[in-house]
């Protein structure tokens, strides 16, 4: 029994059942407050653009700014929490991405605008990293799938939430400048509270139960996916690229929605602006019910038996196609609600791309799964890079989105063709008896 153990036995203390899941409910705060503040400015753009006299290849270019230093962030940003570790770089990127949101909202011109937006990214880049290896002392290998996807899953709700969040406060406050102050500052409490909260070591956590300390403990007796391995065995790696490719089509879609979304509700099915929070709301929930429907499901499935393999490479393949398929549906449908339901339901399947945080931790080194995230994340945000200026383009020149949405399908496609070829590993689980498992 560890010295933190035996000091449990003898003194009483207030401690939390199941706290891994208390981590990753916070873990899943952090990813809301993360995407409510990279949407704030597209969903203000309808407003933003009208105030500026933005052409929308501008608007393109100043909603990538953003993934122009959160992609620049991501390998340095995976080598930051392997060192550093994630309690110091969550903390640290919270507080520095909240003061960048809240200045944003003094910006007096399309400069401004640009700098404050690629700070926000610059502060941004490493968290997802961080609780993505936090993933891998806090929960053990079949539990990873509900984890990647409880933690991305805040992407999508708090798309969703702030949707309604930044409309109402626009709305509320008559302007968008206070409501970027708000959720600057809104953020900055929240990274105090991961300061307090959060732990790199769950046996160090003052708040564990000595059961969940001994379950958790029982991760180093795993089977490992792989032996130590150098840069050059992963870029040998079929897995490796095939898994860079899968995510670039995903995000690709993924910011593609992120950053225009709003705007074509606004000018393509002329809603009103208190209706784009609603319809954001819509499209983004929609999205975030079909990420905690795959990480519940892929589990499942493997806990009864089902190789990883197989499980991820149909779920991630049957969510490429599915993308394609709604996506491309909304070109032929004449109703605007049917329109926007279709895109709904590509965001479902899309979501489902959450599993692919589950895999590094299924095909790197424990010590490398920081840096193979952040290599994984650099892929996806290339594309957040060029999918809002290839946007902005395609609208300005056609005055429509028909062709964007051939865009999308066609990376859904290459998102579910990549994820076939992946081999995810097949380590079996070492049982844990249930009383240790209920911590």
């Amino acid at each position: 029994m560890t010295e933190t153990a035996q000091r449990g036995t003898k003194t009483r203390r207030f401690t939390l059942p199941s706290l891994r899941w208390w981590m990753f409910g916070f873990f899943v705060l952090v990813m809301v407050i993360n995407y409510i503040d990279r949407a704030s400015l597209s969903i203000a753009m309808p407003l933003i653009g009208k105030e500026f006299h933005l052409t929308p290849a501008i608007e393109g270019l100043l909603l990538s700014a953003f993934g122009w230093t959160y992609t620049l962030m991501q390998l340095p940003g995976g080598w930051l929490v392997d060192k550093i570790k994630p309690r110091k770089i969550v903390t640290g990127s919270l507080i520095g991405w909240g003061i960048a949101e809240g200045l944003t909202g003094l910006a007096t011109g399309v400069t401004a605008l640009f700098g404050m937006r690629m700070l926000l990214g610059v502060f941004e880049g490493p968290v997802q990293n961080g609780a993505n290896t936090s993933l891998t002392r806090w929960l053990r290998r079949s539990e990873r799938a509900r984890g990647s996807t409880l933690v991305d899953g805040g992407g999508p709700l708090g798309t969703a939430l702030g949707g309604l969040l930044i409309t109402g406060l626009i709305i509320g406050l008559g302007t968008w400048r206070l409501a970027f102050g708000v959720v600057g500052l809104i953020t900055v409490l929240i990274g105090v509270m991961a300061w307090l909260f959060m732990r790199n070591d769950p046996a160090s956590h003052p708040l564990i139960r000595d059961k969940e300390r001994e379950y958790l403990a029982a991760i180093d007796t795993e089977v490992a996916p792989s032996a130590k391995r150098t840069a050059a065995d992963y870029l040998r790696s079929r897995s490796t690229w095939l898994l860079l490719a899968a995510f670039f089509g995903y995000d690709a879609v993924v910011y593609g929605l992120l950053t225009w979304a709003p705007s074509y509700v606004s000018q393509q099915q002329h809603v009103s602006t208190a209706l784009i929070g609603a319809w954001t709301f819509v499209i983004f929930g929609v999205g975030f019910v079909g990420e905690i429907f795959a990480g519940q499901l892929a589990d499942r499935l493997i806990r009864r038996g089902a190789k990883p393999n197989r499980v991820l490479r149909w779920m991630l393949g049957i969510a490429g196609f599915g993308v394609a398929v709604a996506i491309l549906l909304v070109n032929v449908v004449g109703s605007p609600i049917a329109a926007l339901l279709l895109i709904s339901a590509a965001n479902f399947f899309l979501r489902w791309g959450g599993l692919y945080w589950a895999v590094p931790a299924r095909i790197a080194h424990p010590g490398d799964v920081g840096k193979i995230s952040g290599a994984m994340n650099f892929s996806g945000n290339v594309a957040g890079i060029l999918m809002p200026i290839l946007i902005g383009l395609i609208v300005q020149a056609t005055s429509s989105f028909a062709v964007v949405f051939i865009v999308f399908a066609i990376a859904g496609v290459i998102m579910a063709l990549s994820s076939i070829g992946i081999h995810y590993g097949d380590a079996p689980e070492v049982p844990v008896p249930a009383t240790i498992a209920e911590g």
